[in-house]
């Protein structure tokens, strides 16, 4: 097969880190190449200098048969190549249809968006891309908004299309919409790399997998004659440790009670419309759904970043029990709760700040960290030194930007600040979104300690596999409702998948 692709010695540095080592890779004319390694592996990085995100230090980039230099983003799309990241760019004030025509040239003066519609509805019929031209993009869904960012590529005719991490979030059915579109797509003579840290899709839609690790290429193989145990060892070099799946013990006390919560959203609308359920210490809860349908309202009203309408929100302390629900946030960090949020750089660091100082957020004004009003420097050195060495976070050194850190580094940093207070009751809302196998494996281990110690642990997600993984008892959230609570031995992902499949977002 015709190689269209072809980068040679690539060199990426950021400050600390060789972010691509001298790699090398390909892609071929009519391929789905997976491009597969864990959370700072380098495969951003190198997409990304593909894409004209960032200019390469050293190499060469061939496509087409010719050397080209990509500089910027519109370099690329020049060449063909459309970059799909994993959280879509979209206003969100607009249409999909008026999101669609954004900087093209080709929709005209006159009635652009009228032109547009009709492009977009060829493609939707061709590929099989079920989305609303007309309705504003903030009530997409993760999937919706998705299939917007391929929309915004096939209209300018990329041939090159890179998915970096597209199948995040998605529940089982969306994902398969997604390979359907990847299949047709390749069939036309266009080619795909698609950026991944899961080995099991890599294998079910990948024509050849390249696999990093460490800024390196470990190697290329074809789907069809590797296993899974082979692509484990290329990523991380030894296999990964087996588990004890035994559920938490549901006899302990309540630790977290909400009942008959009903709480609006932004547009005035019910987003949760009576949920009631009880967590108790020693276990972990899970409420799984499509995005949308109350997650971020119910966990914002559970916080005291939203106030409910109706109902009541409890948390249980030595024996007594607190009423938390008209309680200000501040409150619930002083009562034990403990907070891992689904949007790491908007709401769990802060990207300009250096890891010691994000590792002591909300523990900054204590008397042991600081002395009339000023910080102390030297303890705070010594405190984040042994944090980041407990935890296992890989960063040159603590007064790096936290920016910097990979996926994987950023969700240890976000938990070990919230661990290092000493938490009763854990809310994590998708906690291993994006995520490699191995640092997984790593959130895995914690949550099982965490239960062995009687924490509460209640997980918000929209991944079956994620709640499959880490809960204990399972419920399926739609239109705002919650479902009756299924055993983790007794859910399967079919079970689950077709409620969520169900579920409608909520208008």
């Amino acid at each position: 097969m015709e190689e269209i692709v072809r980068m040679v010695d690539i060199r990426k540095e950021f400050p600390g880190v060789i972010a691509n080592d001298n790699v090398c890779f390909g892609l071929r004319r009519g391929e789905i190449h997976a491009l597969l390694g864990e959370n700072g592996a380098g495969k951003t990085t190198l997409v990304s200098i593909l894409a004209g995100l960032y200019e390469a230090d050293g190499g060469e980039i061939y496509v087409w048969g010719r050397r080209v230099k990509i500089a910027c983003p519109m370099d690329a799309i020049k060449l063909g190549i459309f970059m799909v990241p994993q959280t879509p760019k979209i206003v969100e004030s607009m249409t999909v249809a008026e999101n669609l025509s954004i900087g093209l040239k080709s929709a005209g003066l006159i009635f652009p968006v009228r032109k547009i519609k009709r492009i977009a509805r060829r493609i939707c019929e061709k590929y099989n891309i079920h989305i609303d031209l007309d309705v504003p993009a903030y009530r997409l869904s993760v999937s919706e908004q998705k299939r917007l960012e391929i929309l915004r590529a096939i209209i300018r005719n990329a041939k090159i299309l890179i998915f970096d991490e597209i199948t995040n979030l998605l529940a089982p059915y969306e994902r398969r919409e997604i390979y359907e579109f990847m299949r047709k797509y390749v069939e036309d003579g266009n080619s795909i790399i698609f950026v991944t840290h899961k080995i099991s899709e890599a294998m079910a839609i990948s024509d050849r997998i390249t696999v990093m690790r460490k800024g390196k290429v470990v190697g290329t193989v074809d789907s069809s004659n590797v296993t899974s145990e082979k692509l484990t060892a290329m990523m991380f070099g030894a296999p990964l440790t087996k588990h004890d799946d035994s559920v938490g013990k549901f006899e302990g006390d309540m630790a977290l009670e909400v009942m008959d919560l009903w709480v609006k959203g932004d547009h005035g609308r019910y987003m949760v419309r009576g949920v009631s359920f009880v967590v108790r210490y020693g276990e972990s809860v899970g409420i799984v759904g499509v995005a949308g349908n109350g997650q971020r309202e119910l966990v914002e009203a559970i916080m005291g970043l939203r106030k409910p309408e109706r109902g009541r929100i409890y948390i249980m302390v030595d024996g007594t029990k607190y009423d938390l629900t008209k309680r200000p946030a501040s409150y619930r960090l002083m009562m034990g709760v403990g907070y891992i949020p689904d949007d790491r750089i908007r709401h769990g660091i802060i990207p300009d700040m250096s890891v010691a100082e994000n590792l002591i957020l909300g523990r900054h004004s204590t008397s042991s960290l600081a002395r009339l009003s000023i910080l102390r420097w030297n303890k705070i050195k010594k405190i984040a030194e042994a944090i980041v060495k407990k935890y296992g976070i890989v960063t040159p050194n603590i007064q790096r930007q936290a920016r910097f850190l990979s996926g994987g580094n950023i969700q240890k940093l976000i938990l070990a600040r919230e661990l290092e207070k000493e938490p009763r009751i854990i809310v994590a809302v998708n906690p291993t979104q994006g995520l490699d196998a191995k640092t997984v494996d790593y959130m895995r281990e914690v949550f099982a300690h965490l239960k062995s110690e009687g924490k509460a642990i209640l997980l918000i997600s929209e991944d079956i596999d994620e709640v499959l993984m880490l809960a204990d008892r399972i419920s399926v959230i739609s239109d705002g409702m919650v479902s009756k609570f299924m055993d983790r031995r007794e859910a399967t992902v079919e079970a689950i998948g077709s409620m969520m499949a169900r579920v409608r977002k909520i208008d």
